[in-house]
């Protein structure tokens, strides 16, 4: 590792970039991790002191803990240890895009919706599995590299039947912000406690804030227990039922499980989409309903004090009636009530007049940008106010037409900058227009949709054709947004996430997938009852290693047949007792690391991998020339020197007194090599082959078959008949293995056409 002159510790494998913060116990690095040249973040615990006994438990309880957690919304564990100061570390994901207290989600109560989801999932799991988190707080979710969040910090979790005690009786570890009445009494908990805590959070992102506050950790705590749950903001009335089960005093009221509670946020989405799919007039009453009492009470009071200062300050005598509009108010309707009761409207060469100052107002505002804010002083109102005077004015129908067009380039820009919020927020803003300005059947509508297309298109071949998963994850919610008018389009990027995951599976297989061939199920006389693909070549030492670097498997016991002294060696695959280059096969693994490998690479590739069976090796073999042994594999000959083997020597020679690199000597008609020599190779088949066998064994599958010659076996020995066994979690020197791939019925037809 190399050292860091600022880190008063090293940990092996390990390259120490930079602290990333510290917290009550621990202190977090970034590093990479040299073998696998990734970055991790590493979590020492008192880098910078020494740790009591208690915060040493917490510790060891939160790798416990996680380690038990597999979940895509839990920050998952990769390795726990001692630095070499005798700190303990263990290492996780670095997560480089914050945490959710950072972020300002209260106008996207969609995305709401999927954090709160995600959480609720992640806790449910925890639930199960017997572990109640205790400290959920916007801290403690991080979102990793595609902005997903990931539930962190179990430092403090509790574990049913544990016999770890992290606290004494009574303590409430815990953020007291969004801890529960119980948790805030220092009673026991379950479940229920993280959910309220949850409800605290969703809360806070709807609002902005905390439910409850007080000029202390005690006052708040105090309100958790005893202040009623708040009413939530008219525009989020929505979500007033969800929030009185969430954060309910009696866990008796409250959502009983995650499962339950997730079935209040669907009743939440249900009504967010009731009322996005209302027509519009519906959808302006049902905003104006939620509107304040007091409000309204305001706005009659200024319309009546407007309406009086009209009356007292109407002009007399010969005052000409166009001086009327000069300072024209924002609002149509002040414009309308400034006619005193009994008398007419404004004449038609006044209201132009009206209109013109309108206008002119309204083209200012627009140069400045001032598309529909601030309230009162803006283009879209101005115009609308000339529409509210005059329905067929042209100009402030262009107007319009304008405004929107400069707020499509501002969701335009929000779409390239990846700025969701902004992105939702004007477009709604243009949807809105559309409605007050009826809009919605014009050609600028109509060329506003279009544009906003075109580029958001554009946007999505691009990500696909640059394989940028990024960058395609970021226009998910734009998806959404303008899926309101145009609902192919969420379909359109659900189809490019799909494509590039493919595309990741593609490249993936293309990386780890072995050369393969063709096994038809007639060979000459030879007849089977379905066609497969077989590895050319039997699995090579580098092959295996980047399974073991993947996955940490362990090496197996070895041993070298008929020499029983080699069980005083440690003999395993990375040292089988003589040298071998990484081409080479490799031996010394067990039928059951074998069988492992080919699970993984099945995971790795999205094919399905497996050992042959006896029968599919043995017809695999038909492809074999039955002359030229030496031309064909690597087998016992004068290579050996003075080797002491029982076994008779070919009389050949070709240098290896050992393995030989694969693929090395002639193939087999079928273009499969080292079906002669090299490795022997491990089987599916159980030794035990007979009912009798079965009985008498406890397990009938402790043995495993293994076929073919190997380096060691001479001209005695026949590679197509030759057949041995072996304990599963034995390997030997001489036996390696090669793999199966299965192929679908149709591909089984073709290959025996072929």
């Amino acid at each position: 590792m190399t050292a860091n002159p600022g880190i008063p510790f090293e940990i092996p494998g390990y390259r120490i970039i930079r602290p990333l913060g510290q917290g009550g116990m621990a202190t977090v690095y970034l590093a990479n991790q040299e073998t696998l040249d990734r970055e991790v973040a590493v979590k020492v615990l008192g880098a910078d002191r020494a740790p009591s006994e208690d915060l040493i438990k917490r510790f060891e309880n939160e790798a416990r803990t996680i380690a038990k957690l597999d979940h895509p919304h839990i920050v998952s564990i990769y390795e726990v240890g001692r630095a070499s100061s005798g700190h303990l570390y263990y290492t996780l994901p670095y997560l480089p895009n914050g945490d959710l207290s950072t972020r300002n989600d209260s106008q996207d109560q969609r995305r709401v919706l999927a954090i709160l989801r995600c959480l609720a999932e992640a806790l449910g799991y925890a639930h199960q599995h017997g572990i109640v988190h205790r400290d959920v707080k916007p801290e403690n979710v991080l979102f990793d590299k595609l902005d997903r969040p990931q539930l962190a910090d179990f430092g403090i979790a509790l574990a049913r039947h544990s016999d770890v005690r992290v606290t004494r009786e009574g303590a409430t570890l815990g953020s007291t912000g969004y801890m529960s009445p119980e948790q805030a009494r220092g009673l026991s908990l379950d479940g229920r406690s993280d959910l309220y805590s949850l409800g605290v959070m969703a809360y806070e992102l709807l609002t902005g804030d905390l439910p409850f506050h007080g000029p202390d950790a005690l006052s708040v705590a105090l309100a958790h227990v005893e202040q009623p749950v708040p009413r939530l903001p008219p525009m989020r009335r929505q979500w007033q039922g969800f929030m009185d089960r969430a954060l309910a005093k009696d866990p008796a009221q409250r959502f009983q499980d995650a499962a339950d509670l997730l079935s209040g946020l669907d009743a939440v989405e249900a009504e967010l989409d009731q009322r996005r799919d209302k027509p519009p007039l519906q959808a302006w009453r049902a905003r104006l309903a939620e509107l304040p009492a007091s409000l309204w009470v305001g706005v009659t009071a200024v319309a009546g004090t407007l309406l009086l200062l009209t009356m007292l300050l109407w002009p007399k005598g010969d005052e000409s009636p166009e001086t009327r509009f000069v300072t024209a108010t924002p609002l149509a309707a002040t414009a309308e009530a400034a006619v005193p009761a009994g008398e007419t409207a404004a004449t038609d060469a006044g209201a132009t007049t009206a209109s013109a100052a309108r206008l002119a107002l309204a083209a200012g505002q627009l140069s400045e940008q001032k598309l529909v804010t601030p309230a009162g002083d803006n283009a879209a109102e101005s115009y609308l106010a000339v529409l509210a005077l005059e329905p067929n004015n042209s100009a402030a129908r262009e107007g319009l037409n304008q405004v929107l067009a400069a707020l499509g380039r501002q969701v335009d820009a929000a779409l390239v900058g990846s700025d969701d919020a902004t992105f939702a927020s004007q477009y709604e803003q243009a949807r809105m227009l559309a409605d007050r300005g009826q809009l919605r059947d014009s050609a600028a509508w109509k060329d506003f949709l279009a544009q906003r297309r075109s580029l958001f298109e554009q946007r999505l071949q691009a990500d696909v054709a640059a394989a940028a998963s990024a960058q395609l994850a970021t226009l998910k919610r734009p998806a959404e947004v303008l899926a309101q008018d145009q609902a192919d389009l969420l379909g359109k990027w659900q189809d490019a996430e799909r494509q590039l995951v493919q595309a990741e599976q593609r490249r993936k297989a293309r990386e780890f997938e072995p050369a393969l061939v063709l096994v038809p199920a007639e060979i000459g006389a030879n007849r089977f009852d379905h066609a497969f693909e077989l590895g050319r070549t039997e699995v090579t030492r580098a092959e295996y290693a980047r399974f073991v670097r993947a996955t940490n498997r362990p090496a197996a016991r070895c041993r070298e047949p008929l020499r029983p002294l080699s069980r005083l060696k440690s003999l395993q695959w990375r040292d089988p007792d003589f040298p071998q280059d990484e081409d080479e096969p490799v031996v010394c693994v067990s039928w059951q690391d074998a069988y492992a490998y080919a699970r993984w690479l099945s995971q790795q590739t999205g094919a399905r991998y497996r050992l042959p069976s006896e029968a599919e090796w043995q017809h695999a073999a038909a492809s074999l020339d039955r002359s030229g042994i030496c031309e064909q594999g690597n087998v016992a000959d004068a290579s050996m020197g003075s080797r002491w083997t029982l076994a008779s020597r070919h009389k050949c020679s070709d240098g290896r007194a050992h393995t030989s690199p694969v693929g090395r000597y002639r193939a087999s008609s079928l273009g499969l090599y080292d079906l002669v020599g090299n490795a022997s190779e491990w089987t599916l088949n159980c030794s035990a082959n007979t009912a009798w066998d079965r009985l008498l064994q406890s397990d009938a599958c402790k043995e495993r078959v293994f076929r073919g010659t190997s380096w060691r076996d001479g001209p005695d020995d026949n590679a197509a008949s030759r057949r041995g066994s072996s304990e599963i979690d034995l390997g030997y020197t001489t036996v390696g293995f090669r793999l199966l791939r299965e192929v679908d019925s149709t591909a089984s037809t073709a290959s025996t056409a072929h």
